[in-house]
């Protein structure tokens, strides 16, 4: 599987509820750093991935707002080389 496979394949998890995790959103993080560092959907994601914290409330992003995040950079996540 293509590291932008599982990208998708982690994100659409998420976005679906399936697994809302720490865990997933540092995978998520992890393929970025590693693999699409130079990109916008890196920029775009960074913060919202560092700050996911789920039921801290502000200025952490919950998990509604991570899905709404990664429903957003979908696109451009699949527009990746």
């Amino acid at each position: 599987m293509s590291q932008k496979a599982r990208l998708l394949e982690l994100v659409d998890a998420f976005i679906e509820g399936k697994d809302q995790s720490m865990r997933l959103v540092n995978e998520i993080e992890g393929i970025l750093v590693d693999h699409y560092l130079e990109t916008s959907v890196f920029e775009e994601l960074t913060e919202p991935l560092a700050l996911y914290r789920p039921g801290c409330g502000a200025p952490y992003y919950g998990v509604a707002e991570m899905a709404d995040t990664l429903r957003e950079a979908r696109e451009a996540i699949n527009d990746l080389e």
